[in-house]
């Protein structure tokens, strides 16, 4: 037992040290990634020593378990690696956090992944698969009831159906992006959602609704310190958007006003090239329209150099068109033309059906020489995004048409759940109307089984007194025999022997004294018949008061004949006064033994059986052990006789234990108090 219990303590501390070991590698491996991710996203070393940084990071991700730290490490390498330019990449760890995640059963970091491929794809300007990832999205967020995700794929949608001038669909994408959003009181995304609306509107010569969403935007931009929530110059891009919107519907005072206010902070040159390029080349157009050459065309010229440092193609296509129309204006026809057809040249290198339809238009008001090819080409390009348009509206369309669908499937389950419950719950009544009928016929059972108890009780009581009447007859016979012995016999002897010592000792020849050593040892003799006596009363007096012994030994004993292939052995402690022990507490030990043997030598199987009956200061303690098959304890449903031994235990308010695993024996142990 020893060897035993030191073998278990073995296993938990090598369980511990291997779960110590476990979270300090873990810690370590960590420790590890965040220094390789923190060199990676140093834009001041060279981007082949920020990539091998990045490669030893995204190894280490790798070999971690698939936690909430694994799904958190791999995203910053593929945000990195976005940032880095190498965006497939970016899309081949956001395909394996998809797999990751669906292997988890984490729909969080599903949803976060599906998303991540909807940006990709947003970057790519393939914007009807990007849309398909966003709705993806937006499903598993539906699914787990985060109206904030929801919100968040909603106006994701929003901008790629604006992008692929689906305004309408943007629109109502940003409607209900909205609806969820308010839900959750989440500023950024209602300022995010309101811009979207905003823009929508515009396009669709919506001018007064677009003025109250770009308004709404803007206060929240005023009210909210949303660069905490990481939108930074949201002010100035709102104010950038209300002179776009007043530039559009031909207020040019207005619009040259907005732009005026949003180019007001001196570090945005510094900090946002792009959003102050975009300001200032508005910004210079309003002018334009307004007739006011002032600063023009270096307000032009200045936007475009910046755009031309990041590549923005279609924004460089907008500035040399802005340009173009410049000096159309200043009737230089020679620079109107050079900067039509380079604006022309250029958006033909790319898919953006709208940015080359914009280049032809221009063109062809400064090149009228090729006026006519040019027009022909202004048709194709507009059946051509007529088509587009329509094509991809149309996918909208399915794509919005499958969310509603799997919205009623997800309704219709919803009922079918509800129905599920409430056909539950009533079979759960019925399981229960069913249980306390059976309750009250065991109860009416037990009621019965202890009537027949106690008559038990009763007959053993009975028994018992019988055997005490038997041993007090028994007794009494024996004292008789006993007093008639030292009548008879003892006194008798020792009158003769006082009468020949007396006579002795009026002696003083050798004669007399051989008389008075033989009556010495004849003395000694009759001492050793009145302890032999005195031995026969206390065994007598022992067998009186111990008469429960005797039927409980006769129990045992019978129990050892009953079957040669088992071994049996008892104990019953002597020192147990049964005279002060209750007659209850002995008609009660003896019926819980002999129910106990019972069901060894029925069900048990058993080898070996003990039982050992034991007294301490306040209780009588049993013990019964076997080591046979053995039984679940912690089944509900139990046998007759293990309830009888329940019910006497709890009758002599004493407390009882039963421990035994199948094939590893039974131990039941019950203390009953005695005071």
């Amino acid at each position: 037992m020893k060897r035993f219990f030191l073998f278990l303590i073995s296993i938990v501390l090598l369980s511990c040290e291997n779960h110590s070991f476990i979270k300090e590698r873990n810690k370590s491996l960590q420790d590890s990634i965040s220094l390789f991710i923190e060199k990676a996203n140093n834009y001041e070393i060279p981007k082949s020593k920020a990539l091998e940084h990045l490669v030893k990071a995204e190894s280490l991700v790798n070999s971690l378990p698939k936690d909430s730290l694994y799904f958190k490490n791999k995203i910053y390498v593929g945000f990195i690696y976005f940032n880095l330019g190498i965006k497939d990449k970016y899309k081949t760890i956001s395909l394996e956090l998809i797999n990751d995640a669906i292997e988890a059963k984490d729909s969080f970091y599903l949803a976060r992944s599906y998303s991540y491929i909807g940006d990709y794809y947003t970057d790519k300007v393939v914007l009807d698969s990007a849309v398909i990832y966003y709705q993806n999205a937006e499903k598993v967020y539906f699914g787990i009831k985060d109206n904030i995700g929801i919100g968040r794929m909603h106006v994701k949608m929003a901008t790629a159906k604006f992008r692929a001038r689906d305004y309408l669909g943007s629109e109502k994408s940003a409607v209900m992006a909205l609806t969820y959003i308010r839900l959750a009181n989440n500023k950024l995304l209602e300022y995010e959602a309101n811009t979207s609306l905003g823009l929508a509107c515009v396009e669709t010569k919506d001018y007064e609704k677009a003025d109250e969403y770009f308004q709404k935007a803007y206060k929240i931009a005023r009210e909210e310190n949303l660069e905490n929530l990481g939108q930074y110059q949201s002010k100035a891009i709102s104010l950038n958007n209300l002179g776009f919107l007043y530039l559009k519907s031909g207020k040019y005072k207005e619009a040259l006003n907005y732009f005026n206010q949003a180019n007001q902070d001196s570090n945005l040159k510094i900090e946002f090239p792009e959003l102050y390029a975009t300001i200032l080349d508005n910004k210079a157009k309003a002018k334009l329209k307004l007739g006011d050459f002032s600063g023009l065309p270096g307000d032009f010229l200045e936007p475009l150099k910046i755009r031309k440092n990041f590549n923005l193609t279609p924004e460089i296509v907008n500035s040399k068109i802005n340009l173009s129309e410049y000096y159309q204006a200043k009737g230089i026809p020679d620079s109107a033309k050079y900067y039509a057809q380079a604006a022309y040249d250029l958006a033909r290198k790319t898919n953006i059906l709208n940015l080359r339809l914009t280049s032809v238009q221009q063109l062809s008001k400064v090149d009228p020489d090729n006026e006519s090819s040019l027009s022909k080409e202004q048709i194709n390009l507009t059946d051509s995004l007529l088509q587009a348009e329509r094509q991809v509206s149309e996918k909208f369309a399915r794509i919005a048409y499958e969310t509603d669908e799997f919205k009623r499937q997800k309704e219709r389950l919803s009922a079918q759940n509800q129905n599920i419950i409430v056909f539950s719950l009533l079979g759960f009544l019925l399981i229960i109307l069913l249980y306390v009928v059976k309750d009250q016929r065991s109860r009416n059972y037990q009621f019965k089984l202890k009537e027949a108890q106690q008559r038990a009780n009763e007959e053993i009581f009975a028994l018992m007194l019988s055997q005490q009447k038997m041993m007090d007859e028994s007794v009494q016979k024996e004292k008789q025999r006993i007093g008639q012995e030292l009548h008879d016999g003892v006194l008798g002897r020792l009158f003769g022997a006082r009468l020949n010592l007396d006579s002795a000792n009026r002696r003083d020849d050798e004669k007399g004294f051989e008389i008075r050593n033989h009556y010495i040892n004849e003395l000694k003799y009759i001492e050793q018949d009145i302890r032999e006596i005195s031995h026969e009363l206390n065994r007598e007096r022992f067998a009186l008061i111990n008469n429960f012994v005797a039927i409980i030994t006769n129990l045992f004993e019978e129990q050892k004949l009953l079957k040669d292939t088992v071994y049996f052995s008892y104990t019953i402690d002597s020192v147990i006064n049964w005279d002060n022990v209750p007659n209850n507490i002995k008609i009660n030990v003896y019926r819980i033994v002999q129910e106990a043997l019972q069901n060894i030598n029925k069900y048990a199987e058993a080898k070996n059986v003990s039982v050992a009956i034991v007294k301490d200061a306040e209780n009588i303690h049993v013990s019964i052990i076997d080591d046979g098959v053995g039984f679940d304890v912690s089944r509900k449903s139990k046998g007759i006789g293990l309830q009888n031994i329940e019910s006497r235990v709890k009758t002599c308010k004493g407390k009882l234990e039963i421990k035994s695993k199948k094939g590893k024996g039974t131990s039941i142990s019950i203390d009953l108090p005695i005071s």
